[in-house]
């Protein structure tokens, strides 16, 4: 079936551009890229133009406004879809993908026919030998255990059934996106993709991971370090959008004692190590979060 992908980006400059590298030198090359930008600086739109979108088959939609990640992978999908593609492969701008991926998760999904997204093993591009996901397990009650205690870590060949996919890299069906309606754009980023994936598995589409298609990430921040105050914000806020939209009573319970050890450890370790405007960050967004309200998230870094 006709995969497109979908790059997007936002002051991305050569990381994007290496994206797109990857992208061009599949061996089942995608029907077409499409790069959407989030409202980058002039000069950074310029250098798109010139860099990125004059290469064969790639495409620049250029947004007014940063809709942020999943505001960014709506665009493009609805844009895909809207030129026939089938299925469409989600990636972060810091991802370089293996030259034989995109056609060993197009594999992975007529394998699997009730599966409607398919995610790569994601190993630190830095290093890697360190995997960084090898499919994901959403549960609501656990959503703030540290996902590293959670997530897969299998031993054998061929695609498995996951309950998620890491959202740097997913591949996607059109029936499943449309099922779902896309990602969350109140979330935006951090755990747009586990809205994602639990609402496509309630709606009957499974997940799985081939870890033979490999995808190498140059981003990753958890609470415990590398947290930026805009990052920081995010991740308190988010888990309780997802919360009240898809979780019960029993999630409830087991949700709020595990956020507030992780939030208040991490508000420490981070005040200890003298990011104050980290820890402070982090009572905000839970403020944020327990509240329900849009408080701006501090200026992006």
């Amino acid at each position: 079936m006709p995969a497109a992908a979908v790059v997007v980006t936002w002051e991305g400059g050569a990381t994007t551009d290496r994206c797109v590298d990857s992208l061009r030198a599949q061996r089942v090359p995608p029907t077409e890229i499409i790069v959407v930008d989030n409202a980058s600086s002039a000069a950074e739109r310029r250098r798109l133009g010139q860099a990125v979108a004059a290469r064969p088959g790639v495409r620049l939609v250029a947004l007014d406004v940063n809709r942020q990640f999943a505001g960014g992978l709506n665009e493009g999908a609805h844009a895909a879809f809207a030129a026939g593609a089938d299925r469409v492969l989600l990636l972060n701008n810091d991802t370089v993908v293996a030259p034989d991926a995109l056609d060993r998760l197009g594999a992975a999904l007529d394998a699997v026919p009730t599966a409607g997204i398919a995610g790569p093993l994601v190993l630190d591009l830095g290093d890697p030998r360190r995997v960084l996901s090898a499919g994901e397990r959403h549960l609501l009650p656990l959503l703030c255990v540290p996902r590293t205690l959670l997530r897969h870590r299998p031993r054998r060949q061929g695609p498995y059934p996951v309950g998620g996919v890491m959202g740097c890299a997913m591949l996607v069906t059109r029936a499943c996106f449309l099922a779902v309606g896309g990602f969350d754009e109140a979330i935006g980023v951090y755990y747009e993709d586990v809205d994602f994936c639990v609402a496509a598995r309630a709606r009957g589409f499974g997940a799985v991971v081939e870890p033979a298609a490999v995808v190498y990430h140059d981003g990753l921040r958890g609470f415990a370090s590398g947290l930026t105050p805009w990052a920081a914000y995010l991740k308190a806020r988010n888990p309780w959008r997802l919360l009240r939209r898809r979780g019960g009573i029993g999630s409830w319970l087991t949700f709020i004692p595990t956020y507030a050890a992780l939030v208040a450890t991490s508000a420490v370790l981070y005040a200890v190590r003298g990011r104050l405007d980290v820890a402070r960050a982090l009572v905000r967004g839970a403020a944020a979060g327990l509240g329900g309200t849009g408080a701006p998230a501090p200026a992006r870094d």
